[in-house]
């Protein structure tokens, strides 16, 4: 399930973790679930929009619905990468 997300989250780039629980057909708990332990094994990388965002709002998916809100998004890292590269 955990390479399953990755996937997704490779492949989409931007993905709610509810589309992400209706492609897998599970609940969104295990989607948190599986972002937590992709998150402690340094596969994926959390960042976070809002006032602080280093974003340019012209390059950034949520610019139309941002408003500077904080929204929580993930990228790939490195070692996730690698390890899609190999699978």
């Amino acid at each position: 399930m955990l390479e399953d997300i990755l996937k997704i989250i490779n492949r989409d780039g931007y993905i709610s973790r509810s589309m992400i629980a209706s492609e897998l057909n599970i609940p969104q708990g295990l989607v948190d679930d599986g972002i937590g332990e992709l998150l402690r094994m340094g596969h994926i990388l959390e960042e976070e929009t809002g006032e602080d965002c280093v974003t340019f709002c012209a390059n950034c998916p949520f610019a139309k619905n941002c408003s500077k809100e904080i929204v929580q998004s993930y990228k790939i890292s490195d070692k996730g990468k690698n390890l899609l590269k190999h699978r």
